[in-house]
């Protein structure tokens, strides 16, 4: 039965790699290597807890990639375009605090200025 949770496992990260890198070949190789240099490490593991210790460390992989990796080119506007996907973790920021803010002087400037921030979107 473990046999068969780590090879779904292995197939799981590997179609995990191909949609969270897709497109880009040298992500893709790295990530590649990675998954199997993990995988041929721990082969020859056979203590039944340290699999399931595995296991689990591998799913948790899978779901970090799933949500917390975005892919990002430069477009010709010199803008960065991000490609979200329907598993990609969206959070909002915390709010910045209001009233004085205490800057680094520059020059002849006041230390103290006063800001109004409305809370950011974090993708």
């Amino acid at each position: 039965m473990l046999r068969s949770r780590v090879l779904a496992l292995f197939k799981s990260l590997h179609r995990t790699r191909q949609s969270v890198f897709q497109g880009d070949e040298l992500a893709l190789n790295a990530a590649r290597e990675r998954i199997n240099e993990e995988f041929a490490k721990n082969k020859h593991e056979t203590d039944p807890d340290e699999i399931q210790q595995l296991i689990k460390v591998g799913e948790d992989v899978a779901v970090l990639m799933k949500k917390n990796i975005v892919q990002a080119k430069l477009n010709e506007a010199g803008r960065y375009q991000v490609r979200l996907t329907e598993d990609t973790l969206r959070e909002d920021n915390a709010p910045l605090p209001r009233g004085k803010v205490r800057k680094k002087p520059r020059g002849n400037q006041s230390t103290e200025t006063s800001r109004d921030h409305k809370p950011s979107r974090r993708i």
